[in-house]
């Protein structure tokens, strides 16, 4: 499976992103604003999934990405069921056996 984040808009109380499973989009991202995740490529597995729930960035100490859908600059809603159907998906792609990569740009 392969996840990528393309981030855009930098602002002092969060990063905003999209998030997109082979291509197609899902959902909309945070990120805090100094403690995330550097550009690049990584493996996910289930003990360093980067990702959960929340409602904004400020609360994101460890790199976490915070997943639902924008509500304004730094705050997503909708973040359980995002991540729960997340979650599923990823839970479904490691029980057979496939990789995980997560891409980020921006």
């Amino acid at each position: 499976m392969e996840i990528k984040i393309i981030r855009g808009e930098h602002k002092p109380w969060g990063i905003d992103g999209h998030l997109y499973i082979n291509r197609r989009r899902v959902c909309d991202t945070v990120e805090h604003p100094t403690c995330h995740k550097m550009q690049g490529e990584y493996l996910i597995n289930l003990r360093n999934n980067p990702f959960r729930h929340g409602d904004g960035a400020l609360a994101s100490y460890h790199g976490e990405i915070i997943i639902g859908k924008q509500l304004m600059a730094g705050v997503v809603t909708q973040s359980q069921p995002t991540y729960d159907r997340l979650y599923e998906r990823l839970k479904k792609a490691w029980q057979r056996g496939n990789s995980v990569k997560l891409s980020i740009y921006g």
